[in-house]
């Protein structure tokens, strides 16, 4: 890397609409925590990728939150890998985890509680698939593609053959991964249902309602109702295998008392304050991931830069 050009601590390259709230709160936190963070969008996207090439703009850190959407922002992400630039969730690793099919087995072989599964081969590879392969499947069940977030090509619900082919037909390319359905248990008024936080070492649990959508954070009394040292040890397994430092899963508590795995990896995190959206992640939360981050990023830099 070259030694001259302006240098900042960490970057952060956004290109999310409503992440706008959850950057600019994690800039701020960044510079009064005496870290010199600079910002990267559409809009200068161009311009800081030039001055990077050319060793004008250096960075320590970096925290990409577009490349996985839009391919406009790879080569920046490239050449600060090139640079041995340091990345909260590196692109491959990223690219590992991201893939369902390939980390379930890793998951699977790390002894956590997955969904019984079956992975299909891409329609494009195999279009037909043997009926009997879903026989022992309960219905309904769930039929997922291995990589995609925000739901797209996910159906639940499904009993029959002919809606797995549909939906593999719409997604040639695609390997899909046929699930059994979890139902969780009802703790009081609650499904049994979480989203667990990994965040730079600090793991955050919280409510989170399948079918709402809906957060709720954890208060003292919810410890004497969940283990919240599984859920704590379940994510650091993850984090172990996917070697990712910032993200979600889902976890149910089942009928058998078992915390079963649902949605491995989710990352980019959805970061929407949950004062602007009903669906949005709680404030309170957000701040803890926010601090969480800058707690780290604090220890892991040297102060100053330009």
């Amino acid at each position: 890397m070259p030694s001259t050009g302006k240098l900042h601590q960490i970057g952060v390259a956004w290109n999310w609409q409503y992440d706008a709230d959850f950057i600019h709160l994690l800039d701020r936190a960044l510079h009064q925590a005496g870290l010199n963070s600079y910002l990267v969008g559409s809009h200068n996207l161009a311009h800081i990728t030039g001055e990077v090439e050319r060793g004008e703009r250096r960075f320590l850190w970096f925290l990409d939150r577009a490349s996985d959407e839009d391919s406009q922002f790879l080569k920046l992400n490239q050449l600060l890998h090139a640079q041995d630039v340091h990345f909260l969730n590196a692109h491959h690793h990223y690219l590992l985890a991201s893939d369902k099919a390939e980390i379930h087995r890793e998951l699977l072989a790390s002894g956590l509680n997955l969904p019984t599964t079956l992975i299909l081969q891409s329609h494009d590879r195999e279009p037909h698939i043997n009926p009997s392969a879903i026989e022992p499947f309960a219905k309904p069940f769930i039929v997922k593609p291995a990589k995609g977030g925000g739901g797209r090509g996910v159906l639940t619900g499904a009993k029959h053959i002919d809606e797995i082919n549909q939906v593999r037909a719409k997604y040639r390319a695609q390997r899909f991964l046929i699930q059994q359905n979890i139902e969780p248990q009802i703790i009081g008024d609650r499904r049994a249902w979480f989203r667990v936080y990994f965040v730079c070492g600090v793991v955050i649990p919280c409510w989170w309602d399948d079918r709402t959508h809906r957060y709720i954070v954890f208060e003292p009394k919810d410890a004497e109702l969940i283990n919240v040292a599984e859920l704590e040890r379940i994510a650091r397994v993850i984090a172990y295998v996917s070697h990712l430092d910032f993200f979600s899963s889902e976890i149910a508590l089942d009928a058998h008392h078992r915390y079963v795995v649902i949605d491995y990896v989710n990352t980019p995190c959805d970061m929407r304050l949950q004062s602007k959206y009903a669906n949005g992640v709680p404030d309170f939360l957000v701040q803890q991931i926010i601090t969480a981050i800058t707690g780290y990023l604090r220890l892991q830099t040297p102060a100053g830069g330009d």
